[in-house]
Formats: C-alpha cells, sequence, structure tokens
C-alpha cells in the first residue's frame, strides 16, 4: 500500500484572512488516489476551531475509508464505504496538526473533488494552518560477539614418513603381483603436500644427499629466503627437502646414474582402486614413470586417496621408497566484542507560531 503525504497551504485572499474572516479555505480542488493506495493530507487547526469538510467521488464510486485525524493517530471522524461526506463539522479540543486520510483498496483510481475551511474560533489571533516537515534521527547503539582471526599455525606433518613397498616382476609366482597400492590419507587442514618415489638404493642415496643439503640450508637461515624463513619457523620431525618441496616447490634431488622404474597413479578412491588392481579403466588425478620421482601438489587437501604402482621388469622385483609430507594451517579464532549502530530517521510535521 503506497502512501502520499501532502501538507494543505492555507489561500491567503488579498486581505490579510487571518484577521476578521469567519471562514478559511485550507485546500480546495480534484484529486486522485490511485489504485490500491492511501493518500494524507496534514494541515494545522487551533483550539476552539470547525473544521468543515466537503468530499465527493466525482464518478459515485465508493472510497474504502475517510478519515479525520489529530495527529499522529487520535480519529476525530471516520466513515467506511462512501462516496461522498456533505458538510462535516468538527469541533477542534486542542491546537495541532490534524490530517485527512483517503483509502482506495480497489485496483482502479478514485477521483475526489474535496473542499477543507477552517473557521477560526477566535478570528482575531493569528494562525498558521501550514504543516512544515523536519527531518530527524535517532542513533542506537550496540555490541554483539565477532569471530576474529588471533594465529594461524603452519606444520608440516609426515603422513607417509617412509615406507618401502616391495613390487613384484611379472614372472612372479606363488600369487605375487607385479602392481599394489598404497593408501594415504591427509591430515586436516593441509594446503599443501610433496611426495617422493624412489625404485631402489641409488635412489635412496640421492634423497640422503638432497636432505642433507636441505638441512644445511635451514641452519644457515638466509634472511633474503621466503623458503627459510618459513622453515626456520616450523617445528617438524622428518624431511627437510619435502618439507621445502611441499612449502615452495623447491627441491635439489638429483638423478641416479642407474636405477629401475617404477610406473605409478595417484588414485582418488578406493572403488577406482580396486579397478586398478583388476586390470579395468580407472580414474587417476596425477601419474608417471621414472626411477625417481617428486612433486608438490595442491589438490586433493583433504581426505583418502591412493597409489598404485606397477612393475614393468619380466624378471627382477623392485623396492620402492615412499614418501609424503603435508603443510597445514590451523586458524585459531576467538571473540570480541564489537560497537554497531542503527540511525532511524523520519520526518517530522510542526507548526509554526506567529
Amino acid at each position: 500500500m503506497k502512501m502520499h503525504y501532502v501538507a494543505l497551504i492555507v489561500l491567503f485572499s488579498a486581505i490579510n484572512p487571518l484577521i476578521g474572516q469567519d471562514n478559511i479555505v485550507l485546500s480546495e480542488g480534484t484529486l486522485k488516489v490511485g489504485g490500491l493506495s492511501e493518500d494524507r493530507f496534514y494541515f494545522g487547526l487551533s483550539e476552539g476551531d470547525a473544521l468543515v469538510f466537503n468530499i465527493e467521488e466525482v464518478k459515485g464510486k465508493k472510497i474504502r475509508e475517510i478519515e479525520i485525524l489529530e495527529y499522529p493517530d487520535n480519529s476525530k471522524f471516520y466513515e467506511f464505504e462512501e462516496d461522498q461526506i456533505k458538510d462535516k463539522s468538527i469541533t477542534i479540543l486542542n491546537t495541532g496538526i490534524y490530517m485527512l486520510r483517503l483509502k482506495n483498496s480497489a485496483l482502479g483510481a478514485r477521483i475526489c473533488r474535496y473542499k477543507l475551511t477552517r473557521i477560526p474560533g477566535n478570528p482575531s489571533k493569528k494562525f498558521n494552518s501550514t504543516v512544515f516537515w523536519e527531518t530527524k534521527n535517532d542513533t542506537t547503539y550496540y555490541t554483539i560477539e565477532e569471530d576474529y582471526l588471533i594465529s594461524k599455525d603452519t606444520a608440516v606433518i609426515n603422513v607417509v614418513p617412509h615406507k618401502v613397498e616391495r613390487v613384484h616382476s611379472l614372472m612372479a609366482t606363488n600369487g605375487l603381483l607385479n602392481k599394489t597400492t598404497i593408501q594415504v590419507t591427509l591430515p586436516n587442514n593441509t594446503i599443501s603436500w610433496s611426495y617422493y618415489l624412489g625404485v631402489g638404493e641409488d635412489a635412496e642415496t640421492i634423497f640422503s644427499e638432497a636432505e642433507e643439503k636441505a638441512v644445511k640450508r635451514k641452519q644457515q637461515l638466509k634472511a633474503s629466503s621466503k623458503l627459510m624463513n618459513a622453515l626456520a619457523g616450523l617445528d617438524f620431525t622428518g624431511s627437510t627437502a619435502l618439507a621445502s618441496l611441499a612449502l615452495d616447490g623447491f627441491a635439489e634431488f638429483g638423478a641416479p646414474n642407474k636405477a629401475d622404474n617404477i610406473q605409478y597413479w595417484f588414485i582418488p578412491d578406493y572403488d577406482n582402486s580396486q579397478l586398478f588392481m583388476n586390470g579395468n579403466d580407472f580414474y587417476q588425478f596425477d601419474k608417471g614413470n621414472g626411477p625417481l620421482v617428486y612433486k608438490r601438489m595442491e589438490q586433493p587437501n583433504s581426505g583418502t586417496f591412493y597409489i598404485g604402482l606397477f612393475n614393468d621388469n619380466v624378471t627382477e622385483g623392485i623396492d620402492v621408497h615412499i614418501r609424503i609430507s603435508a603443510v597445514t594451517v590451523t586458524e585459531n579464532w576467538g571473540k570480541q566484542p564489537v560497537q554497531r549502530y542503527n540511525v532511524k530517521i523520519w520526518k517530522e510535521p510542526y507548526l509554526k507560531a506567529y
């Protein structure tokens, strides 16, 4: 329901109408009240005045509500479903602001011819019936509890510290297979992780050399290195080389002169790992083939996955060294009081005194 607020201005004659004149026309004319809407007309009256008003719907259609009120909500006259009001007189007991309210609940508009007349109780007393409007506001304050980040704790977790997995040859007997899977579960709050797969002792020698280099870098703590600062601030056990790889993708692994290769796949779930073991098509999110492989990963960062290993050597089984490290960031949250406020803004009518 929309509303229109209209202040009525006294119609002055050439001679001062406030002195020595019995009848003062506050407003007169024709207005349109839209469908499903409400119009309000404001005017001032003085104690002892009489208000006379006439209203007529020009086509004889009913007006849902016709009401005269003392502002803000003291009803002085009310009619329901009328098409006209003729010469209705109301005695004014209190000086103040009054309004004519017209409500149309029909879809179609109502065209109304109206007239509002003030008969002063004291014709010699000056009185201004014009209604003025003042913008006011009121601010209320309240406090809420708001979450805030206290700190972030970064840690390097050895998910698979060091696992040696025997993968048999193609010609292996007694039910031994040339393929296998390893289950891996990432810790909560993982943001990145790294893996290392190496075949045989040659690959392990290269890993040990890379580990020694990483430990020396950590001890030297070059201030200009973002990676070294990150490593220096962590409390962890396990592979420094894999921690470096997981944090910033930096690693110094060499390549073995000669070694057997391993084919591998990172498989997203158990069902697909069984498809791999049964020789069927399966889904994977990373794969490779070589004697020594390593990589930094950001996805997946939660849950359990599987590593599928396959040995294509016809006669010789291989030992695969597996290491996985994960970087976790745990956020520590607290509560703190925060002040908020609401501002209520409205317009309030008033009369000006002479």
